[in-house]
């Protein structure tokens, strides 16, 4: 195979993949309509997620993980934020969250 074309299939897999992330995104992921962008001044903010992104890139920087481990975080941080907190099942969710972290993959 020629290197070109090696490049070219990566090319594919990656536009496909970020295909398929973007339709998650704005279907199975959706946000509630408060998270990240609050009108309550006690809710977590764009901000607040950054320095959280930051801290957990510096914690894994310090132990040599894969960067990748803090994709795969903020990515259930974010779905577990995501649920109303004044819904009427918030704390069967989040006791299911940290029983059974395989709802929330």
């Amino acid at each position: 195979m020629k290197p070109t074309e090696n490049l070219s299939r990566n090319t594919e897999a990656v536009a496909d993949t970020l295909s398929a992330m973007i339709k998650r995104e704005f279907t199975s992921y959706s946000c509630c309509d408060g998270y990240l962008n609050p009108s309550d001044p006690t809710m977590i903010t764009a901000d607040d997620r950054k320095k959280l992104v930051d801290w957990c890139y510096g914690v894994v920087d310090h132990c040599q993980f894969s960067r990748e481990t803090v994709a795969s975080a903020m990515e259930m941080v974010d779905r577990f934020l995501a649920i109303p907190s004044n819904s009427a099942d918030a704390a069967r969710v989040c006791d299911e969250a940290l029983r059974d972290q395989s709802k929330f993959q």
